[in-house]
């Protein structure tokens, strides 16, 4: 209690109408350093559409099959639809003269080849679409980072629209090749039909062609066997008509001269019979004469087989001699009919001579066929061995065609039917292929206050060092008395670390409802932003107990090491060495770190150890402020010395 009192004889020092107001800006200065600042940088990058930008577009539209592309007119179109910055679409003049004077922080300039340059995407040779950013820094280096930020993001939107393009075009090549495939199918299929049918052609051809050669061969056969006759014909003709002109005349002439032998001869034979006949006739007549003659030899018995024997003789002799006229006259008409036949033997012999011609004939023409059917044969045995092949190609073709169809399918199943929807769809889709989905475990959502906790910290430091700028550390009457040291040590933390809670939670509730903090867990910020106020202002007031105005110095260095190595803009370990090593040795790193938790969440043990840490220094900066208390009620020669004052 003795601690507030003396702490309330420090309030009561600021009396008259200025002095009044001290503590109420002591209060103010958390608010002051760090509501303007977050206020200022709340959401930069939501209010880049204010950012005045020149774009220059020099593009001429191109024709590429039949297409007209005018690439730098739909990127035009594009910016002025996202209105990311406050664009103003002007000429090279204007641009570069305002990037110059501060009228534009940079420009962008479409040159005159980007549609010409991305039309040759389909080309052999494709070249690579350019925009041209000019920036100043000059007129600031962080837009030329926004201009760099927002470079990435058109370099998306240029390579979205060129892969829009090509794959529409390609899509188009994709449609054609599809009509050409469904062509190549039916033609395909036209194709299996036709070799089927080739097929069964060639099959049914060999089949024939067997039939015929066998049929050949038999005729072959038959011709040789006809050739075989006509030449046994012919050597029979050759020797009959060896016969018929040789040996038939020597034969008729030969029976001609026994004919006329046979005449002669019967003609002799005749008249001897004839003679015999006549005299067997007159013995007989005489006999007879001689029995009438002579009655008693008519009766004798010699006489009577005499006469009996001259009667018989008599007609024997009259039988023979008819006899050898009857020859005589037959060989006559064989003679007759044998000089006739003479006769006719010349004539039937040149007929004979004559008919040979044709024989040889026949029999050269039957050689010749037997030669020719032995030939066709074996051109057929040829024909039929090639229709083989001629099968198994028109098997192969069959199958090749069969394959080639189901290639065809194939190929035309994996293209797929596309319409004018379908195509803008895949077109989008391959425009941008692979999407990024970002997911935050605890998103700060813009950019104050994801940078809340590091001013935060910032501000309570600066209003410790502020606040015993006005304020005494000690009462020093009481340092003279016999007050306890951590009486005197809290009656000068207390009004200092009451003034910076009540101004640490004054930034609070600004932010909070000015600027739209809105933190994960209020009242653990609210706690971790009132104790790191009384550990901040507690490390100063052991800074000026301990060393004076060289203590406010050493809390300003004290800032500065803080700013850089407690993390609070970029990650520690982009940070050099040094700073990573004093990095957990740093009050303001946990005050970072709590205040993240708190406000856009994270895990409690890293809440809990920043609270404990902050306590921690709190408690000892309290002690180390006690015992330079006690240390200084000794008077030494140093202490009468004058302070520095600042």
């Amino acid at each position: 209690m003795k601690a507030i009192r003396l702490a309330r004889l420090e309030f009561l020092r600021f009396r008259g109408p200025l002095r009044r107001w001290v503590p109420l800006v002591l209060i103010l200065v958390p608010l002051l350093y760090g509501g303007l600042y977050l206020w200022s940088n709340w959401d930069p990058y939501g209010r880049l559409g204010a950012v005045p930008v020149a774009v220059v577009n020099n593009d001429h539209p191109v024709r590429h099959d039949k297409e007209l592309i005018d690439a730098g007119g739909q990127f035009v179109e594009q910016l002025k639809a996202a209105r990311t910055f406050d664009w103003h679409f002007t000429d090279s003049a204007d641009a570069r003269s305002g990037l110059e004077q501060g009228r534009y922080y940079f420009t962008i300039e479409v040159p005159r080849d980007f549609s010409a340059k991305l039309a040759s995407a389909a080309d052999a040779e494709p070249k690579r679409a350019e925009l041209l950013v000019t920036k100043n820094d000059a007129n600031g280096f962080i837009v030329g980072i926004m201009a760099d930020t927002v470079r990435s993001r058109l370099q998306n939107q240029i390579n979205a629209a060129a892969h829009a393009s090509y794959a529409r075009a390609l899509y188009g090549e994709l449609d054609q090749a599809r009509e050409k495939l469904q062509m190549a199918s039916e033609a395909s299929k036209e194709l299996v039909k036709s070799s089927e049918l080739g097929e069964q052609g060639t099959a049914a051809l060999t089949k024939g062609l067997s039939g015929v050669r066998d049929g050949a061969g038999r005729i072959s056969r038959g011709v040789s066997d006809i050739s075989s006759a006509t030449a046994q014909l012919d050597a029979q003709i050759g020797d009959l008509t060896e016969v018929a002109t040789e040996k038939l005349p020597d034969a008729v002439g030969t029976v001609v001269g026994a004919s006329g032998v046979a005449v002669r001869t019967l003609d002799e034979i005749s008249t001897a019979t004839a003679a015999v006949r006549d005299r067997s006739a007159t013995g007989a007549t005489d006999l007879e004469e001689l029995a009438r003659k002579h009655p008693a030899v008519g009766d004798d018995p010699v006489y009577r087989r005499a006469l009996d024997n001259a009667r018989k003789l008599s007609s024997t002799a009259t039988a023979t001699s008819n006899a050898a006229e009857r020859a005589l006259g037959t060989a006559q008409e064989a003679d007759s009919r044998a000089r006739a036949l003479q006769k006719d033997v010349q004539p039937l012999r040149e007929q004979v001579r004559e008919s040979t011609g044709p024989m040889e004939t026949l029999t050269k023409g039957t050689g010749e066929l037997e030669a020719g059917s032995k030939g066709v044969t074996s051109g057929l045995s040829t024909l039929v061995a090639n229709s083989g092949v001629l099968q198994t190609g028109a098997d192969q073709l069959n199958n090749g065609a069969k394959r080639i169809q189901g290639l065809v399918a194939g190929g035309l199943d994996q293209i797929p039917p596309t319409n004018p929807g379908q195509v803008a769809q895949a077109a989008d889709v391959l425009a941008s292929p692979a999407r990024i989905e970002t997911a935050n475990l605890n998103p700060a959502a813009v950019y104050g206050r994801g940078l809340a906790p590091f001013f935060f910290s910032i501000a309570l430091w600066v209003f410790g060092l502020f606040a015993y700028l006005v304020l005494r550390p000690l009462n020093f009457r009481a340092v003279a008395g016999r007050v306890g040291a951590t009486t005197i040590t809290l009656a000068g933390y207390l009004p200092a670390a009451t003034l910076g809670v009540v101004g640490g939670l004054l930034l609070y509730g600004v932010v909070d409802l000015g600027l739209g903090l809105q933190p994960r867990n209020m009242w653990w910020t609210i706690g971790l932003v009132a104790l790191a106020a009384a550990a901040f202002v507690a490390i100063d007031h052991l800074l000026r107990t301990a060393f004076g105005a060289v203590g406010g110095l050493l809390s300003l260095v004290l800032l500065m090491v803080q700013l850089t190595a407690c993390g609070g803009l970029y990650p520690v370990e982009t940070t050099p060495g040094p700073f990573q090593v004093i990095h957990p040795y740093l009050p303001m790193t946990y005050l970072v770190d709590g205040l993240r938790v708190t406000i856009s969440g994270g895990l409690t043990e890293v809440l809990v150890e920043s609270a404990v840490m902050l306590a921690g220094f709190l408690v000892a900066a309290l002690a180390m402020t006690t015992a330079v208390v006690m240390r200084q009620r000794m008077w030494t020669i140093g202490r009468l010395h004058p302070q520095v004052a600042l």
